[in-house]
C-alpha cells in the first residue's frame, strides 16, 4: 500500500481502494476477481466514492443528471383511476379500440376542463397511457363520452371524499412523477397527505 497520510486512510475500509492523482486522493470501491486459467488476482472498479481532503474528509461525488428533468401530474390521475375504475372498465367496453383515449380525455377534461397532447404529456396518464393521439379531433361519439366520463368522475369522487372532496383536490394534487435519467420517481409526501390517504383507502399504482 502506498504511504498516505492518516487523514486519507481512515477512509480506506474494506472493499475500497485510494487513488492518488497529481497530490489529489480519491476513494473507490472494489472487488477482487480471479483471472480465469490462472492463480493471479484483479482489482475490480465498482464505482467512485468521492474525493479525500484534510479539511473536508470524503466529498462525495455530486449526482450527474443527463437530459432534462421532467415534472409530472400524478396524485389525482392515479387516484381518479383507482376510485372510478368502474368508469374505466365501462369505456374499454363500450369504445373497444378506445377505451383508454376516452378515460385519459376524460380525467384531464375533470382536472383541466379540456384536454390536449400539452396536458396528457404533462401528466401520469402518458406514462400509463403511452402513445395515445391527442391531437386528432376525437369522433362525435367519443367526444360524447368524454362529456359523460368527466361528469362522471366528478360525481364519482364527490361521493368517494364526501366533505373531503375539496380537500383531496388540493392534497392528492400535491403527488408528482419525475422523470430523471430515463427513470421515473413518485415525489416525496408530507405527513397530511399521507394520513389522508389512509383515511380514505387511497393506494398508488407504483
Amino acid at each position: 500500500m502506498a504511504d498516505y497520510p492518516v487523514w486519507v486512510l481512515k477512509y480506506k475500509e474494506k472493499g475500497t481502494y485510494i487513488n492518488c492523482v497529481k497530490g489529489k486522493y480519491y476513494l473507490y470501491a472494489a472487488h477482487s476477481e480471479r483471472v480465469p486459467g490462472t492463480k493471479k488476482v484483479k482489482r475490480v472498479c465498482d464505482g467512485y466514492l468521492g474525493r479525500i481532503t484534510e479539511e473536508d474528509g470524503l466529498i462525495p461525488p455530486k449526482d450527474k443528471v443527463d437530459g432534462t428533468i421532467s415534472v409530472l401530474e400524478y396524485g389525482l390521475s392515479c387516484t381518479i383511476l383507482s376510485v372510478c375504475s368502474n368508469i374505466h372498465s365501462s369505456f374499454r367496453k363500450s369504445f373497444v379500440k378506445n377505451g383508454d383515449f376516452v378515460m385519459a380525455a376524460s380525467i384531464l377534461h375533470f382536472l383541466y376542463g379540456r384536454f390536449n397532447s400539452f396536458l396528457y404529456h404533462q401528466s401520469y396518464l402518458s406514462v400509463r397511457f403511452a402513445m395515445l393521439d391527442m391531437d386528432t379531433e376525437p369522433t362525435p361519439l367519443q367526444k360524447t363520452g368524454i362529456e359523460r366520463g368527466q361528469k362522471m368522475i366528478a360525481d364519482t369522487m364527490q361521493r368517494h371524499f364526501k366533505a373531503d372532496y375539496e380537500e383531496a383536490l388540493f392534497l392528492l394534487g400535491r403527488v408528482y412523477k419525475v422523470k430523471v435519467n430515463g427513470k421515473i420517481y413518485r415525489s416525496d409526501e408530507s405527513e397530511c397527505i399521507i394520513e389522508f390517504r389512509l383515511k380514505h383507502h387511497v393506494e398508488w399504482e407504483d
